[in-house]
């Protein structure tokens, strides 16, 4: 649940809002925004959790769905030291309520550049930026 919390972070920065334009682990053709995905990485033994994550868009224009991620890739390089807590919460997702659990020592990693990922069914381009959250469960 951790991406959860993270996309939480987004909404609450000013990148959209959950299940208009932000949304958990999936987006349907006819839903224009971004979506994060978890990336399943090993943990090694006696270190603290990472969940890796792939945030992915689409636009009203390939190069709208483009520059948001651009702006969250420069938000999250700018923030790297500042977040270090993402407090527990009720949120509505998918029409479902689901509490996430407070996570302390959280640290975002650098993300990866842009990529872009090739064409939906629609014809629009899909881009995708990558990073890692490591982070303890309280």
């Amino acid at each position: 649940m951790i991406t959860l919390s993270f996309l939480k972070l987004l909404e609450d920065n000013g990148f959209g809002t959950i299940d208009t334009d932000l949304f958990y682990q999936k987006l349907t053709l006819d839903k224009i925004g971004i979506y994060i995905a978890d990336i399943g990485d090993p943990v090694a033994r006696g270190s603290r959790d990472t969940q890796s994550f792939e945030l992915l868009t689409r636009g009203t224009t390939d190069i709208s769905g483009k520059y948001k991620l651009e702006q969250i890739r420069k938000f999250l390089i700018a923030n790297y030291a500042n977040i270090c807590e993402l407090p527990e919460m009720s949120i509505k997702v998918d029409g479902q309520s689901v509490t996430i659990p407070e996570y302390t020592n959280v640290e975002i990693a650098k993300p990866s550049t842009i990529t872009n990922v090739g064409l939906d069914a629609n014809k629009r381009v899909i881009f995708s930026l990558t990073g890692t959250i490591i982070y303890k469960e309280k």
